[in-house]
C-alpha cells in the first residue's frame, strides 16, 4: 500500500480561510483510518507558538493574496 503524502515535513504552506495568510511550517504528518486502505492524512501546522491540525483539502502552497485584501 503506497499512501500519497502531498506535503512534506519542514515545507511551508498557507490556509485557504486564513484572512492574514500566515505562513506556516508542516512538523508532523499523521496517517488515521480504519485501514490503509481507507486512511486520512492529517497534517500538523506551526506557526510560531501555535500549532493545529489540518487536512490537505485546507491548505496551499502559495499564498493568497486575494484572501487578505478581502476580494
Amino acid at each position: 500500500m503506497v499512501i500519497n503524502v502531498e506535503f512534506k515535513l519542514g515545507e511551508t504552506v498557507y490556509l485557504r480561510t486564513d484572512t492574514e495568510q500566515l505562513r506556516r511550517i508542516v512538523t508532523e504528518v499523521n496517517i488515521a483510518g480504519n485501514s490503509m486502505a481507507d486512511s486520512v492524512l492529517m497534517y500538523e501546522l506551526s506557526q510560531g507558538e501555535n500549532i493545529s491540525k489540518h487536512y490537505s483539502s485546507e491548505m496551499a502552497r502559495r499564498r493568497d493574496d486575494t484572501i487578505s485584501l478581502g476580494m
